[in-house]
């Protein structure tokens, strides 16, 4: 008898939400990782949204990827917070992008409290959020891995960070001056893989089918029970 191939059971998104400890309610779309698999914390450049990742987070669960897509705080659903509080457009009058860390900090905690473990929290980001993903990434000396789109260096406020030892994609488009200089230098010290699609920012470089498959790939690889 002919052998049929398992059908891939792929996790249905859920709609959550959870609070940062500096009062921000943080609205994401969240798809569970099959058993042993890694869950990857994906935040949006300035003015989007979780949503521009929804065709990698499902490509991702088809392989059994977890994935927690944020709306970051003064954006979309995440528009509710503490008093005195403003979207993002009034964030860099305020200086206060470099806070939306907290964000990513308080995603990592909700999947904990769903009994993802530590060591299988990982984190990516586009823009202004592979900054913020690459803070938080660096100070959990248990984050597997880090996805990187067109990172730079200070934006708005928003410092990137390193840590050595930590798997890292990084990705810039030659026309994407900022990032293409911060890809390079991370390229430079050895500190991630580097991919160079040719054109696009942020999520916009998924448009090129070759690299979308490759990122796709590259993060199933990486997010593989050890």
């Amino acid at each position: 008898m002919p052998v049929t191939a398992a059908a891939v059971v792929v996790a249905a998104v859920q709609a959550v939400s959870f609070a940062t400890k500096d009062g921000w309610s943080i609205a994401a779309s969240y798809r569970p990782a099959a058993k042993g698999k890694a869950t990857v914390v994906l935040a949006h450049g300035v003015g989007s949204a979780g949503a521009e990742w929804s065709r990698f987070a499902e490509a991702l669960a088809a392989k059994g990827v977890g994935t927690l897509a944020l709306d970051l705080r003064g954006h979309a659903g995440s528009r509710r917070g503490p008093p005195g509080s403003t979207d993002f457009t009034g964030f860099d009058a305020r200086l206060s992008w470099p806070a939306a860390a907290e964000d990513l900090r308080a995603a990592a905690a909700w999947l904990k409290s769903k009994g993802v473990p530590d060591g299988r929290v990982a984190f990516g980001g586009a823009s202004i959020g592979a900054n913020l993903a690459s803070i938080v990434a660096a100070e959990r000396k248990s984050a597997p891995f880090l996805l990187l789109l067109s990172p730079s260096g200070n934006y708005r406020g928003v410092m990137p960070k390193t840590r050595k030892g930590l798997k890292t994609l990084a990705a810039a488009s030659p026309a994407d001056g900022y990032a293409l200089i911060r890809v390079r230098e991370l390229e430079a010290d050895k500190s991630a893989e580097t991919l160079y699609p040719p054109a696009g920012h942020g999520a916009q470089m998924f448009e090129d089918p070759a690299t979308f498959e490759r990122v796709v790939a590259w993060t199933a690889a990486a997010a593989a029970p050890r």
